[in-house]
């Protein structure tokens, strides 16, 4: 591993009040070293920086700041940085929605036609049937990240623009079938709150979430942030690269579908979150916000899903399911409910142990699985001992994907020894393909080359390199993306008549979903 970035003071004083969150009070039982163990899990990761933050019977007992919020600047991490929390934000459209039917305004399980008419899927007998209670639970028979095109990594969709989508993604399972996880369903229940509220879904969020529960340093999305208020710095890194990229500003998560992936917090009003849901969805002040009814339904899994091959490994976990805007599972003999978080350049976990009025969080300005290791050592050291290294487990499993991400990538750019020319003329190639639900692609001849525009992407632009016969290789300007893509152009009769892709390594976020794309040559 590289060497790791910390600050020179490496732990802040414990002492001190945090900036957000409230003061300190010592821990009355034997607690683990939390500052050690988000060094290590840094360097196990090798990360650039990160916040972690642990609150016990209603006191923050830990919030501290590491390493840097952007390389090539003496910025450091501090306790009131706000970071993307990305997924962790669809628990708040959930809440939003737990309120409304509160209010009698929404059924988890009416039709989602009932609030959004013109709601379409692949499958009619699945249009009419699919209820907002299907939106949520990722049991759409979806594949993984299906459409997630639309605006990863720096797209811009209207809501319009997803709901116009949805009927041409393919499904890749049955329906209520089995777990897959999906991003644009969730910009359709924050749909639902919006037109059953007549607010936007942020103003809906943070006039009835943000503001009572009192995270007055959270933004509903990144148009949000105050004027002054410090914000990370998101960095990914060339596969091979000894530290990381800050990511190009345009892959900030649009405000449209902020209610999948859309808010800013910093670690301070995490806690205060926390405690938010550890005292029952009521107040500081004892407003409660969401009756039991609804939170039994938001915390009892629906789908079942897979558990992490370490979290296998340690024992600790025998089941998880996916409840609404939450993961639920047991861990060491209790209830976990948690959401993990990633957007370009950052990842972040939030977990809830109700039963033991723990909170933990914490998030990196890498997308590595540093803050989901930290959270999960903590844990274990805190509920049940049970002694399982996860940060060591974790890191080693982490340094030999790397490598063979490294190879994978490598070996796009070595055709086959017996590798072909292209079959036809280079500007045979050239041209317009549309997929019904991305829209068009662009192949173009520029100085006897072939280059590929994908057209709600200004990122998604760049070289198509030979690789064998009609296979090339979209090579993305910026390494960092680790996203670059085979390209297959079909032929017949002499003529090209469309194009698949795919990603070339296993280690591209599966939100690059260019396998979804059916291009169909128009011109």
């Amino acid at each position: 591993m590289k060497t790791l970035i910390l600050c020179s003071a490496a732990v802040l004083s414990l002492s001190a009040c945090a900036q957000t969150g409230g003061a300190y009070k010592p821990m009355s039982i034997s607690a683990p070293n939390y500052a050690l163990e988000a060094e290590r899990a840094m360097q196990a990761f090798d990360a650039t920086g990160m916040v972690a933050a642990v609150t016990i019977d209603g006191e923050t007992v830990f919030l501290d700041g590491f390493g840097k919020a952007e390389e090539g600047t003496d910025r450091k991490v501090t306790r009131d940085m706000l970071f993307p929390i990305a997924s962790i934000s669809k628990a708040f459209t959930t809440t939003a929605l737990a309120i409304l039917a509160d209010r009698g305004q929404v059924d988890w399980d009416a039709p989602i036609r009932t609030y959004i008419p013109e709601f379409a899927m692949y499958d009619p007998w699945v249009s009419r049937n699919f209820t907002v209670r299907d939106a949520l639970t990722h049991r759409s028979g979806l594949p993984l990240g299906a459409g997630d095109l639309l605006f990863w990594p720096d797209a811009d969709p209207s809501v319009a623009d997803i709901l116009k989508a949805l009927p041409h993604l393919k499904p890749s399972a049955g329906f209520r079938a089995e777990y897959a996880y999906d991003n644009l369903l969730y910009v359709v229940a924050g749909e639902v709150v919006a037109r059953v509220s007549g607010k936007s879904w942020a103003d809906f969020v943070t006039e009835e979430i943000i503001s009572p529960v009192g995270l007055s340093n959270c933004a509903a999305d990144s148009t949000r942030i105050r004027p002054g208020q410090p914000v990370v710095t998101g960095h990914e890194r060339a596969a091979g690269a000894d530290k990381g990229t800050p990511v190009d500003e345009r892959t900030h998560f649009a405000p449209s579908i902020a209610a999948a992936a859309g808010l800013f917090c910093p670690a301070g009003d995490m806690m205060i979150w926390a405690n938010f849901w550890l005292d029952g969805a009521v107040t500081a002040e004892g407003k409660r916000l969401v009756s039991d009814d609804q939170l039994n339904e938001l915390w009892t899994g629906v789908t079942p899903k897979s558990t992490g091959s370490v979290i296998r490994k340690s024992g600790l976990t025998q089941n998880t399911l996916y409840g609404l805007g939450w993961n639920v599972q047991d861990f060491e003999g209790t209830r976990l409910i948690s959401h993990s978080g990633g957007a370009p350049g950052v990842t972040s976990n939030f977990m809830l142990f109700p039963e033991k009025d723990i909170g933990i969080f914490a998030s990196s300005n890498d997308y590595r699985a540093t803050p989901r290791v930290f959270t999960y050592q903590i844990a274990d050291a805190l509920i049940g001992g049970q002694n399982f290294d996860f940060i060591d487990e974790s890191g080693s499993r982490f340094a030999s994907f790397v490598q063979e991400a490294q190879a994978d990538l490598s070996d796009a750019y070595s055709p086959p020894a017996d590798a072909k020319a292209p079959i036809l003329p280079l500007a045979s190639f050239t041209g317009t393909y549309r997929d019904p639900w991305y829209g068009d692609v662009e192949i173009s001849l520029r100085e006897d080359e072939l280059f590929i525009d994908m057209s709600r992407s200004e990122i998604l632009d760049g070289p198509l390199k030979p690789y064998n016969e009609n296979r090339f290789v979209a090579a993305w300007p910026d390494r960092s993306l680790k996203a670059d893509a085979f390209v297959d152009f079909e032929v017949a009769s002499g003529r090209v008549k469309g194009m698949k892709m795919k990603a070339v390594s296993d280690i591209t976020d599966f939100s690059f979903d260019f396998h979804d794309l059916n291009l169909i040559k128009v011109d």
